[in-house]
């Protein structure tokens, strides 16, 4: 974020509202790593709503599925204050994000009927996170109060292009080697945001427990991704890196911590660089490809010292190769 313009998370206080304990507190350890000041959580819709009154929340992240009081009936119940007064809530008004494991258009319809200004979905990333709570806080869009409908204006603020990638399109005949150094550049920045954010996350949490290396992949897909766009071979080369490790010892669950906080660490090292030094950047790389294949060569070793065997009438057993 630009250092002359204000924060949009600083100052805030968001609700995350989810019956499952460890999403709840995943988001709640997100937006405090990412710079939220207050962030209470809720169980239900219900609790929620006794809540507010006493908190009063400037943004809220409500799970969609929930027993008790859902998200949409939580985010009805919001808005209907606009219309019949309600003591428990202090802003209709605010700004409503929904969580989700789906997006598909009727579920964007059905939340943005109920009144809902944004998506979140699950699994999500760090940045996609503190991006929804900040774009929402921002955005200014009309608020309509009518019989049939209580909610932001749904003519605008549309989120059909918010999760599209924002840097220059390339085509299959473009120069493989071309580097955009303004995109590439942008684009550092946003890495070293979201190493800074992610290693408060993991500090927050005590290390690099099973949420959090499946969070890194996601992080690291999306990062190869938006460093694919930029041309940038080797950022691109280093962000995928993670997924091959993670594919070779058997999924996240399996991975060494120590590798993934490799990975973070490499990929700050190379957001550091400048875009011309090639030769700088080519050895943070490679040095980060031996340590992975010595992981996986280490892994695949301690895999086959075992040897799975069966004798006639025994049940399955291990016997040292």
């Amino acid at each position: 974020m630009d250092a002359m313009l204000p924060d949009p998370l600083e100052g805030l206080c968001v609700m995350v509202v989810d019956d499952h304990a460890s999403t709840r507190r995943l988001v709640a350890d997100v937006l405090r790593a990412g710079g939220v000041d207050r962030v209470v959580t809720a169980e239900s819709g219900s609790e929620a709503l006794a809540m507010m009154a006493s908190v009063r929340p400037d943004v809220i992240i409500t799970d969609w599925l929930m027993p008790v009081m859902d998200g949409l009936a939580f985010t009805r119940a919001v808005r209907q204050a606009a219309i019949t007064d309600d003591p428990r809530i202090p802003d209709p008004r605010l700004p409503i994000v929904m969580l989700t494991t789906e997006r598909t258009r009727r579920d964007v319809e059905i939340a943005r009927a109920a009144g809902a200004d944004a998506f979140l979905v699950k699994p999500f990333t760090p940045a996609r996170v503190l991006e929804r709570v900040a774009t929402v806080r921002q955005r200014q869009i009309d608020f309509v109060i009518s019989t049939a409908y209580v909610g932001p204006d749904r003519r605008q603020g549309r989120e059909a292009d918010e999760d599209r990638y924002a840097g220059p399109l390339r085509r299959r005949g473009d120069a493989a080697d071309k580097v955009d150094v303004a995109a590439r550049a942008a684009l550092c920045a946003q890495i070293l945001d979201e190493m800074a954010t992610f290693q408060r996350l993991i500090e927050g949490r005590g290390g690099l427990d099973h949420m959090l290396r499946q969070m890194a992949c996601r992080v690291m897909h999306a990062l190869r991704q938006r460093a694919s766009e930029v041309g940038d071979r080797l950022l691109t080369r280093a962000a995928a890196s993670l997924a091959r490790y993670v594919s070779a010892v058997g999924g996240a669950g399996k991975a060494d911590p120590e590798v993934v906080q490799i990975h973070l660490d490499t990929l700050r090292a190379l957001a550091l660089l400048p875009v011309g030094d090639l030769k700088a950047s080519a050895m943070v790389v490679r040095q980060l490809d031996r340590a992975v294949s010595r992981r996986i060569e280490n892994h695949l070793a301690l895999t086959m010292s075992y040897t799975p065997v069966t004798t006639p009438g025994r049940r399955l057993h291990m016997i040292d190769a």
